[in-house]
């Protein structure tokens, strides 16, 4: 029974250490900072650090998976920098800073090769910033005549960047390093950087597509809001205590509007649905209203002063916890998807005249 109880505590010892990681920095030139603070790239802490004043600090921590982070760096006068790290357990990691009065600069890395990689993204980072900042002051002073030119010298010089970074994490798709750069670089900007993220997604999911940002990825990757995907079902209460569903309309042109009487953009918007509405229910057109209202009382009020006559109203007076919002990916307000007779989508984020232009094309 001893021997068997000393194995266990050997494998329990053993299995401890493996979720340790550790990391060693320097911070060389001017050191502003007092401490050091590791953060899941969620934002959900895990623990700090001093840094001593000859600008040394060791952060250790249990971990039980690969995992994306952030370091916080904290220092005088409430200054902060931030740098995104990928951490494994068992990680023993040293690297070394070079701070000055714009940035924490990575100047060697030893034990990771994620962070290698991320060392290689601030490399090519740091020289953009201030590439882009002198064009940006090029087009302060220019002549009106002038500036075009100057903006489209900005916009080539960030593009090259682009597409030199997706190149190189493309070749270190392997890493989970490379999808964490690529979500701090182009999250923002998903659509126009899907085929990239799409690959990285692809060649990293088998391994570790349970980490924060691979689930928030294939979440849009695998985005049902799409032309050409059936519109995902939606039912609801209306303002009279009704259940109605989104497929009791099927056979019709259906623009689903996702808004809320506090958003100016929405009530901006209205009337041009509403005109829509009135020009086509005679036609097969109807819409189905989703309010991200908190408030029965402002839904209502708001549905009856922007004259919102159709009968497809409904909210879960949840704002941007709402259910179906989040099964549609809205990410912000107005947002507006077209339903064609079939129940597949027709277009997404029709606002404007865009939206009459749309309807006039497909109703006649």
């Amino acid at each position: 029974m001893k021997k068997i109880l000393l194995v266990v505590a050997l494998l329990w010892a053993a299995a401890s250490y493996a979720g340790e990681v550790r990391v060693d920095g320097v911070i060389t030139g001017k050191n502003f900072f007092q401490n050091v603070s590791l953060y899941y790239i969620n934002n959900d802490f895990v623990t700090t650090a001093p840094v001593s004043p000859d600008g040394k600090f060791n952060l250790t921590a249990d971990i039980s998976a690969t995992e994306s982070f952030y370091l916080l760096f904290k220092g005088t006068n409430g200054l902060k920098r931030q740098i995104i790290a990928v951490l494994s357990p068992g990680d023993n990691i040293d690297i070394v800073f070079e701070s000055t009065y714009a940035a924490n600069i990575i100047k060697e890395v030893k034990g990771s090769a994620d962070m290698t990689l991320i060392k290689s993204y601030y490399d090519k980072n740091l020289p953009l910033q201030d590439d882009l900042k002198a064009i940006q002051n090029e087009y302060d002073k220019a002549e009106a005549i002038d500036r075009p030119a100057v903006q489209q010298k900005f916009y080539t010089r960030y593009q090259v960047y682009s597409q030199e970074l997706e190149k190189m994490l493309i070749a270190n798709k392997t890493l989970p390093a490379s999808i964490l750069i690529e979500f701090a670089e182009f999250n923002s900007d998903f659509s126009a950087h899907k085929a990239t993220f799409k690959t990285l997604y692809t060649a990293l999911q088998p391994k570790y597509g349970n980490t924060l940002v691979m689930r928030e990825i294939g979440e849009k990757i695998v985005n049902p809001i799409e032309v050409g995907n059936p519109a995902p079902e939606i039912e609801g209460v209306t303002p009279d205590g009704k259940t109605i569903k989104l497929s009791s309309l099927k056979g019709k042109y259906v623009l689903v509007d996702f808004w809320a009487s506090w958003c100016r953009p929405c009530r901006g918007e209205n009337p041009n649905v509403v005109a829509a509405y009135n020009k086509y229910k005679g036609k097969k057109f109807d819409v189905f209203s989703v309010s991200l209202d908190s408030d029965a009382g402002a839904w209502k009020n708001a549905i009856e002063a922007d004259g919102l006559a159709w009968k497809n109203h409904v909210c879960t007076f949840k704002r941007w916890n709402c259910p179906i919002a989040k099964a549609w990916r809205v990410n912000s307000i107005p947002f507006s998807v077209l339903i064609g007779p079939d129940g597949k989508i027709v277009a997404i984020s029709l606002r404007g005249e865009a939206l009459q232009t749309k309807l006039a094309d497909l109703i006649k």
